[in-house]
């Protein structure tokens, strides 16, 4: 007769400690937070500090201290997890650190794609083109490509802050005015200390497949001030971009043919000596203005002919302005868009092979919680960039 499959995972957990497991709901919710790893049967050579369960499973329990040879490999266990005979379940928990302590992220583990990065921090190897700026009210943080800034299943940039990212000092939390505390900051006082923490959270978003400085608020009175800013366009964001083709820059009153409208253009902008054109193209039906810039053309058979490096400064934050406005109003799409690039074998090629060549390098602003300071911070673009374009660093002056 065929063996008899084996119980859920989460039943299994119930019956094997009952003490951290007392429910079947307690266990479903580990096992989604991922805190339970197993080890298959034959990946390990039964250490000697592994103890054996008297249970109707056969399963292997590991102790706190046992070490794992270097060959083993260890499974994250999700709900569609099958436990074998002789397998070893593990509990994963936190070494402490300067970070969140894990009462105040429950077991939130950091997504997959940043795990390395997110234990190099734990061992104090902190890296400045990661977190960018911290304070104990505000924190800029390069996102990575390929993450979502907010999202579900924990599997998001914000997941990872609290990882990278330290709490505000006592004082910090304290110093809040009474006559501006909200009914929130009322009822942590009235709470006990470990409960005060207020996780961080990105004040703003990046596409999934941009990467750059994302602003993240520390406190919820951080958050109010912050999103103000945003909202009455207080703080200044510069983006890169390498495009499809040579934009043409425009003259005086000129109008460049979209593919949906019209947009004028014009070389009124002048930022930090250098002349930028203006693209006022609405989106969604509101106003829409960026700024732009040519840094350099490059020849590109491969992709079709020229690819440029941009220099934008969008002026309002409409959804995919930057994107949108690049290939409706320049006819030059940003390279890996799949979008908006408009199509064809070798820009298909290129979405796959590189990924979106959209880089939010640097943000700058008055810092109204720190004795109103200007804060600028930048980041490097990365690496694949320069590789596209041939060039080094050195040649290029952004």
């Amino acid at each position: 007769p065929s063996p008899s499959p084996s119980p859920p995972l989460h039943r299994i957990l119930c019956d094997m400690d009952p003490n951290s497991f007392p429910s079947p709901s307690q266990a479903r919710r580990a096992i989604q937070h991922g805190r339970l790893v197993v080890l298959r049967a034959d990946d390990h050579h039964h250490p000697d500090n592994i103890t054996t369960n008297s249970d109707d499973y056969g399963l292997n329990q590991l102790n706190n201290e046992t070490i794992l040879d270097s060959g083993s490999s260890v499974i994250i266990a999700d709900p569609t997890t099958t436990i074998r005979n002789g397998d070893v379940v593990a509990i994963r928990s936190r070494i402490p650190n300067a970070f969140y302590p894990q009462w105040c992220t429950k077991y939130v583990d950091p997504p997959s794609n940043f795990v390395d990065i997110a234990s190099s921090f734990a061992n104090g190897d902190r890296d400045d083109d990661v977190i960018v700026y911290e304070d104990d009210h505000i924190a800029i943080v390069n996102k990575p490509e390929g993450m979502n800034t907010i999202a579900e299943k924990r599997n998001d940039f914000q997941s990872i802050l609290p990882f990278v990212l330290h709490p505000p000092t006592p004082t910090a939390t304290t110093s809040v005015r009474k006559r501006n505390r909200s009914r929130d900051e009322v009822t942590q006082q009235q709470q006990p200390q470990q409960c005060r923490y207020y996780l961080p959270r990105p004040i703003h978003r990046l596409d999934r497949r941009t990467s750059g400085c994302v602003l993240v608020a520390k406190s919820e009175r951080a958050m109010k001030k912050f999103s103000q800013m945003f909202a009455t366009r207080q703080i200044q964001k510069s983006y890169y971009a390498i495009t499809f083709g040579k934009p043409r820059t425009s003259s005086e009153d000129d109008i460049i043919e979209c593919t949906t409208a019209t947009a004028t253009t014009t070389n009124a902008a002048v930022v930090d000596g250098k002349p930028f054109s203006v693209i006022d193209y609405p989106i969604d039906g509101k106003s829409a203005v960026t700024l732009w810039r040519t840094v350099t053309t490059i020849s590109s058979p491969a992709l079709g002919g020229e690819l440029s490096l941009l220099h934008l400064l969008p002026k309002t934050g409409r959804n995919h302005q930057i994107r949108r406005h690049l290939s409706y109003c320049l006819s030059c799409p940003i390279v890996g868009d799949s979008k908006y690039d408009g199509g064809g074998p070798l820009r298909r090629a290129a979405r796959g092979e590189w990924g979106m060549f959209l880089c939010s390098n640097s943000v700058r602003f008055r810092h109204v919680m720190s004795e109103d300071e200007d804060v600028v911070a930048n980041v490097p673009l990365p690496d694949k960039f320069y590789e596209l374009l041939g060039l080094d660093k050195e040649d290029v002056l952004l």
